[in-house]
């Protein structure tokens, strides 16, 4: 009697592949809390397996993350891509989920502390010099070491190899910001690898350019982004730099006769599966041009006019965060002291565009720099 009582009550007579397949279904914060249930526990929720199998339910359903900062404080919420779509008329009230401290020195104030689109379920922090890797799902975040550099103006970008499983952060540094029309180069091209030597490794880049827009990290391993460089008449020159996670190397892809990144009204996003460039303007009327053949290097061209943006805008900034997988473009602004925050979804298909305010309730006010990441995928990987 006492063994079918041991037997009835231990895990270790379920097989591993049930235990998994029960393990995957559990939401990400649960997930981590499990280790201390057996070795065996431990060993399948720390595998590739488990989280490559994780990854399989939650990347098709996508979530928007939230980032926002208060008191030096910063705190993340997530919600359903789909519920966005949803409830795009109605506003609605956030809690967060998890939230970690990031020193937020004063000279940073004035733009905001940095945050990279998430990567299979990780985003990466700047403020300064210091870089940190974080889960939004469960909670925890890791400190890298110091970019060895004494310098302040740093571009970091966040990418995943999915051949080597490799997650790595690539910084570069400029020594001072120019006016004008020649761009600063960047210097210092370092890398750092999660889980590898405790310590940035510098790297070569043959083509001297300054990043301009956030990154954009594709499953083909490659890290997008817009940038300048200068032609042998000292002119600015606008491209698309593509830096491949696994070989550290960069390659350059030239825009359209004609077509510039703009320095704060560029983004690079993921428009069906391939890279595009969006150049918008503040009446809502902006071009798209996407990224047809990388070798080839063939890009074609989407004008889009976004109807009552007057109407939907008013007085606020919006910045262009994405677009989402139903073909929606996502802006949104700032948050106010006050809390509040609003969304400008836009769907080409239909031709309407609505606006959403979100209220953040809990955290009072003094909330700052909130900002939209598109594609999230939750997702219980240990740091």
């Amino acid at each position: 009697m006492e063994n079918v009582k041991r037997v009835k009550g231990s895990s270790s007579y379920l097989p591993r592949d049930l235990i998994q397949k029960i393990l995957v279904k559990l939401p990400a914060k649960s997930v981590p809390k499990l280790i201390v249930v057996s070795k065996l526990w431990s060993s399948i929720i720390r595998s590739k397996s488990f989280i490559d199998q994780y990854l399989e339910r939650s990347l098709p359903r996508p979530r928007s993350l939230f980032s926002f900062e208060r008191n030096s404080i910063l705190f993340f919420h997530s919600i359903s891509q789909s519920q966005e779509e949803a409830e795009a008329a109605a506003p609605y009230s956030c809690t967060t989920t998890s939230s970690f401290s990031v020193r937020l020195d004063p000279p940073l104030l004035s733009e905001g502390y940095y945050i990279t689109p998430p990567v299979r379920g990780l985003v990466c922090v700047q403020d300064l010099d210091k870089v940190v890797i974080t889960n939004p799902s469960t909670g925890q975040f890791f400190v890298l070491p110091k970019v060895r550099t004494e310098r302040r103006r740093i571009s970091r970008f966040f990418g995943y190899d999915p051949i080597g499983d490799e997650y790595k952060v690539l910084c570069m540094t400029a020594l001072r910001v120019t006016l004008g029309t020649k761009p600063v180069m960047s210097e210092e091209h370092q890398v750092f690898t999660l889980g590898g030597e405790a310590a940035w490794r510098m790297i070569k880049c043959k083509v001297p350019h300054c990043p301009v827009t956030r990154g954009l990290w594709m499953t083909n391993g490659v890290i997008y982004y817009g940038a300048w460089s200068t032609s042998e008449k000292e002119k600015r020159v606008s491209l698309v730099v593509c830096f491949d996670v696994r070989s550290e190397e960069f390659t350059f892809v030239k825009l359209p006769d004609g077509v510039q990144v703009l320095d704060s009204d560029s983004a690079l996003v993921n428009y069906e599966g391939k890279v595009a460039l969006l150049n918008y303007a503040h009446n809502g009327n902006f071009d798209m041009r996407v990224l047809e053949d990388v070798v080839k290097q063939e890009w074609s061209k989407i004008s889009i006019v976004v109807p009552s943006w007057d109407d939907l805008v008013r007085t606020c900034f919006l910045y262009c965060r994405g677009v989402i997988s139903s073909g929606e473009f996502i802006f949104s602004t700032d948050f106010y002291s006050d809390g509040r925050f609003f969304i400008v979804s836009y769907d080409p298909k239909k031709d309407v565009a609505r606006t959403k305010r979100l209220e953040i309730e809990g955290l009072g006010d003094n909330l700052h720099y909130g900002v939209v990441l598109l594609d999230y995928a939750e997702c219980p990987i240990f740091l």
